[in-house]
């Protein structure tokens, strides 16, 4: 049986081990929040970033998008691995449905679903930050910067990957909105140090 993994944060574009094939769609029941510190990537000890986790949603309907990647049996071992290195701070795995226009077309997506297994950090977790007014958040992303490069990268990456898998009607209303703020904290910072 082949090993299915979904990526609703870096891993929709950053996909540096092998798969077999990669399919857009959403998992159903979870909210994509920037909950979770990084110091390892997007920020520093002492000056984390903040990236996203999934969280229970209180509307079972709730849908994140994102990408299932199946991941080449042989190198199984070896992808697992890296995956549990790359997300080592603070994040668990957990086994859930993933639908997907891919495997049937619109009439038929309820009853054709993928088991995938994700990577999502717990409240529990040390490195887990919480809610936090948007303007705390866009601040603190605009101003972290880690090995992996920017927070704000990390963010705009994200937006723009969401929207191009995304139905055009689709509102992932915290990531959007962060990013329009961050983008004008940004922009402000610029006409100011001129």
């Amino acid at each position: 049986m082949s090993l299915w993994l979904f990526g609703y944060g870096s891993l929709i574009w950053k996909t540096d081990f092998p798969y077999n094939r990669k399919l857009s769609g959403y998992i159903q029941g979870y909210d994509r929040r920037f909950y979770q510190a990084s110091t390892d990537h997007r920020g520093v000890p002492g000056k984390p970033g903040r990236v996203v986790t999934l969280l229970n949603s209180e509307d079972p309907e709730a849908r994140v998008y994102g990408v299932a990647y199946e991941i080449v049996e042989a190198e199984r071992p070896n992808v697992e691995e890296y995956l549990d290195f790359r997300e080592k701070c603070g994040y668990s795995k957990i086994s859930v449905p993933f639908f997907s226009y891919d495997l049937g077309g619109p009439e038929n997506i309820e009853t054709n679903s993928l088991k995938v297994i994700s990577y999502i950090a717990l409240p529990t977790n040390d490195w887990y930050l919480g809610p936090a007014p948007v303007e705390d958040i866009a601040k603190q992303i605009a101003s972290a910067q880690g090995p992996s490069g920017t927070n704000a990268e990390y963010l705009f990456k994200l937006a723009s990957a969401v929207r191009s898998i995304a139905p055009s009607n689709y509102e992932d209303k915290q990531l959007y909105t962060i990013e329009h703020a961050v983008q004008q904290l940004l922009n402000n910072s610029e006409k100011n140090g001129r």
